[in-house]
């Protein structure tokens, strides 16, 4: 029967599981890594596992929310809500958000199919529907300061954040476009989303 814990306890296994987790998964990846790697390096039993986190999957899912958290942060920094924008900024803006999760060995674990696949089958739908939502919630307010600018304008904002993920799930045909085509297809395919939306900008008598 697992042990049980003091909440003061609970606190520092849980923490502790998250920061051997993230050590863990950024190495070795979802399927390599086993709950019994994970619990030795908290100091609890396997069975004692459970009653933080519903599977490893799980446990990579925190992890992985509180990375693309820590890059919505930066981005949020380096980019103001509420300034004229034009093409030129968008594009840095899909680019540097691309990058950062390219350079993040967390989020490149979604860029291997096998391990994107494992997650999916593993995870309940709401977990999974958390992740569009905390985009969402961080991209909406940047949509709407571009919409507010005429661009875009009337398109369902939630179809916008849609689009820009779309971009993300190229990452995982990185293997079938090649190694030596793949960056160039990104930049490219982020300049041409950016010259699409700015070209559906309205002008200040209502064109468009």
């Amino acid at each position: 029967m697992p042990k049980k814990f003091t909440e003061q306890e609970r606190e520092w296994i849980k923490h502790k599981l998250l920061t051997e987790g993230r050590r863990c998964f950024e190495v070795h990846g979802i399927k390599k890594t086993s709950v019994e790697e994970l619990t030795k390096a908290a100091g609890i039993a396997q069975g004692s596992f459970y009653m933080f986190f519903g599977s490893k999957e799980e446990l990579f899912y925190h992890i992985l929310l509180e990375e693309e958290q820590r890059i919505r942060s930066t981005m949020f920094d380096s980019f103001s809500v509420g300034v004229p924008v034009n093409k030129e900024e968008i594009r840095l803006f899909l680019l540097k958000s691309f990058r950062m999760m390219e350079e993040s060995p967390i989020v490149r674990q979604m860029f291997v199919r096998s391990e994107m696949e494992q997650l999916l089958r593993k995870l309940p739908n709401e977990l999974l529907e958390q992740n569009f939502t905390e985009d969402k919630d961080f991209f909406i307010p940047f949509i709407q300061s571009w919409q507010a600018e005429g661009i875009m304008v009337g398109i369902d904002p939630e179809l916008i954040v849609s689009m820009i993920r779309s971009v993300v799930l190229l990452s995982l045909h990185k293997e079938e476009i090649g190694d030596e085509r793949y960056q160039a297809t990104i930049e490219l395919l982020i300049g041409v989303l950016a010259e699409g939306m700015t070209s559906l900008k309205e002008n200040k008598t209502g064109g468009v």
